[in-house]
């Protein structure tokens, strides 16, 4: 699912582009917001597997990644918004 948002963002920036021939700049934030939220997704998957005895590891530990990766997803999110909406 990572992979076809970073697809569609890249539709989106090329189409950008030919549409206006220039680069949108400082949208990292933007960027980032997909692998943030993948690997929230991951760790909460983790977890519940290690709560299962199906993987090894501590399902607190792994609770604990996926609040630090939810955070940094909205953390992102709104730093690559408001750049977005600097460059208009």
């Amino acid at each position: 699912m990572v992979g076809a948002v970073y697809v569609i963002l890249a539709t989106l920036l090329t189409t950008y582009w030919i549409a206006t021939t220039s680069l949108l700049t400082g949208i990292t934030g933007l960027m980032l917001v997909p692998l943030c939220g993948g690997m929230c997704a991951q760790c909460l998957n983790w977890r519940w597997k290690a709560a299962r005895g199906l993987r090894k590891g501590n399902p607190l530990l792994f609770l604990l990644l996926a609040i630090a990766c939810g955070a940094g997803t909205l953390l992102t999110l709104v730093i690559g918004t408001v750049q977005l909406i600097g460059q208009f």
